[in-house]
């Protein structure tokens, strides 16, 4: 499996999902895990507090590093011009990272979290922005071509790939991202959120970034406070240096005693919010798959989320509640009918487990990823 730079600065969800997947694939079959070493920065401590370095049973293999701390230049470089070690029966590739492999004697699976042409749709501002994009989008389509098969992470994102290369349609297969559910699990003993003073809200992003919707959640939080006195704790990088504009708004609306902003947790402490959490909110009005729906599912606690990206993949109406994007009102009503409906939550929850261990188990889904790189090593 190739993957651009996970192993030592996880890259947001594709580089979790390189380093989750490779521990489950690795128990079925011999891997070998390459990746390219373009940034200079230290680990993601966000990221590796929660997800680790790796595992045992892989081996993982540093390819030559160039163009060091270029970004998209580098990105494009290692897509095109890296050799990858030959003799193996199939190549799996991590996003368009690597991207093709185009000098791999191995049949090529390629895996597909978003589609970068997407982007273009929103008509992005700035110059720097515009050319990384093109450049990406160029290389999905040449890396979509020359793989024999290719892997969304969702029906939406399929939906996109097809509807932009309608000749590619019979190369494509849905296999979802997955969660531990071994790891992410409700709390033994039976422990819940009723046992709390205060009810407890968790939202938990990678980034304090204005896609992932925190301001609409702090709006939605104030007017349900008014109505229903809970906590909401907020999980979340200032990456983009918004903390101060949020906690000002929060301020202003009279909710800031009620929320608290945390920039990073381990893995342990994260698992014990979304086990005490009496919902998790996903307010986010851009999304690709949201990883923290699943987590929060597979913990048993329900999840309120925009209808944006996978999300409407992950939830249904028995597991959790859906809102339109950027609508506070909406996501305000969602919580305050939460807050006053306990039995609710405990039968949301409950489902919630129940359809992450059927449906998104990484137990299933890396077999499911295995069963396509067998058939494209035989065809």
């Amino acid at each position: 499996m190739s993957t651009f730079e996970y192993d030592r600065n996880l890259i947001g969800g594709a580089g979790v999902y390189a380093l989750e997947l490779s521990r489950w694939l690795g128990r079925l079959c011999e891997l070998t895990v390459y990746s390219c070493g373009a940034y200079q920065s230290p680990p993601d401590a966000f990221a590796a507090a929660w997800y680790g370095t790796g595992a045992a049973n892989v081996r993982y293999r540093r390819l030559p590093t160039f163009l060091q701390g270029h970004g998209i230049a580098a990105f494009y470089y290692y897509a095109l011009s890296q050799y990858t070690p030959v003799g193996s029966d199939v190549h799996l590739v991590n996003d368009l990272s690597q991207g093709l492999a185009v000098r791999s004697d191995a049949p090529i699976v390629q895996i597909l979290h978003h589609l970068p042409s997407s982007e273009l749709e929103k008509s992005p501002t700035s110059i720097q922005s515009r050319v990384a994009i093109r450049a990406l989008a160029t290389l999905e389509k040449r890396a979509l071509k020359r793989a024999q098969a290719i892997i969304c992470q969702s029906r939406d994102t399929m939906g996109r790939a097809v509807g932009r290369y309608p000749e590619q349609a019979a190369k494509v297969r849905v296999i979802p991202n997955g969660v531990d559910v071994h790891r992410f699990a409700p709390a033994k003993g039976g422990a819940d959120s009723t046992d709390l003073e205060k009810p407890l809200i968790a939202c938990v992003a990678r980034g304090l970034e204005a896609r992932k919707g925190i301001d609409c959640l702090i709006e939605a939080f104030a007017a349900a406070q008014r109505v229903s006195d809970a906590e909401l704790v907020i999980v979340g990088k200032d990456s983009h240096g918004l903390r101060g504009q949020l906690l000002a708004r929060a301020r202003t609306l009279g909710a800031a005693d009620g929320i608290t902003l945390i920039d990073s947790v381990s893995q342990r402490d994260l698992i014990a919010l979304y086990q005490r959490a009496t919902m998790t909110v996903v307010p986010s009005l851009l999304e690709g798959f949201s990883r923290p729906a699943l987590e929060s599912m597979a913990c048993g606690t329900p999840v309120i989320g925009a209808a944006v990206g996978a999300i409407p993949e992950l939830l249904d109406e028995n597991s959790g509640v859906m809102i339109p994007p950027g609508d506070a009102l909406a996501l305000a009503a969602a919580i305050i009918d939460l807050l006053q409906d306990p039995k609710r939550v405990t039968r949301l929850g409950l489902a919630a487990r129940e359809r992450v261990v059927a449906c998104f188990s990484w137990d299933s889904v890396a077999q499911r990823v295995l069963s396509v790189c067998e058939q494209a090593a035989s065809a």
